[in-house]
């Protein structure tokens, strides 16, 4: 696979296909100029990278958004 048809597959930039190359992110085999993209290695990387494998129930959606919603403070109460 050519880094523009890996690039369709994720729906990345070239760019940041490049750049996660470089940090090590994406699996890919460098032999020279030429770069060597299995569409398998890729479908493991998505799995691995995956913050959670098990769906939030609703509560546990809620939970989390309010803990990360803040509140701007009203001025007429100071």
């Amino acid at each position: 696979m050519t880094v523009q048809e890996a690039c369709a597959y994720l729906k990345m930039p070239v760019s940041t296909f490049y750049y996660k190359i470089k940090k090590d992110n994406i699996p890919v085999i460098k032999q020279g100029k030429h770069l060597y993209i299995y569409r398998d290695e890729l479908d493991k990387w998505l799995e691995a990278s995956r913050k959670t494998s098990v769906p939030l129930t609703y509560e546990e959606e809620n939970e989390a958004m309010y803990a990360s919603h803040r509140r701007k403070p009203n001025p007429k109460n100071w």
